[in-house]
């Protein structure tokens, strides 16, 4: 396939990322933290299938490959399943860059509290300077406030 087949078909796709059952993802960092989106090495994913029953595995960022097989978990609580949100994880990475936090982070996790307040999935991240990031997955706003330690 050459690129411009690719870019046609992600154009085709829309701009959404789509997920069904999707409870969390936790990025695995190179040397424990990154300042792009090359550092993230892979994904902890949580998923809830339709009967109920959630799994957990590790799936690798391309350009690397690998999965570890899928295994039945307890579903955690305080967090809902969604299917679909419009700001990747290098958008995310984007707007933590635009903030005044530092450079570098050591833990980004995209999950959707269970609160009546929380209105879309959130990109969560904690700046190596202790800065805790919250970004709406869909909307890309940066919560108010961004807390530090």
């Amino acid at each position: 396939m050459n690129e411009e087949s690719l870019k046609s078909a992600a154009n085709k796709l829309g701009e959404k990322v789509v997920f069904k059952g999707l409870l969390s993802k936790n990025a695995r960092l190179k040397n424990g933290h990154g300042k792009e989106a090359k550092d993230v090495l892979g994904w902890d994913y949580i998923v809830k299938e339709a009967g109920g029953v959630c799994f957990s595995y590790y799936a690798a960022q391309p350009p690397l490959s690998g999965m570890t097989q899928p295994q039945p978990i307890k579903c955690p609580l305080g967090i809902r399943p969604f299917d679909s949100y419009t700001v990747d994880f290098k958008k995310a990475i984007e707007i933590f860059h635009s903030l005044n936090c530092g450079d570098s982070f050591n833990e980004m996790a995209l999950y959707y509290v269970l609160h009546y307040e929380v209105t879309e999935p959130c990109w969560f991240i904690r700046s190596t300077l202790g800065c805790a990031i919250v970004i709406g997955a869909d909307s890309g706003k940066v919560m108010d406030p961004v807390y530090k330690e």
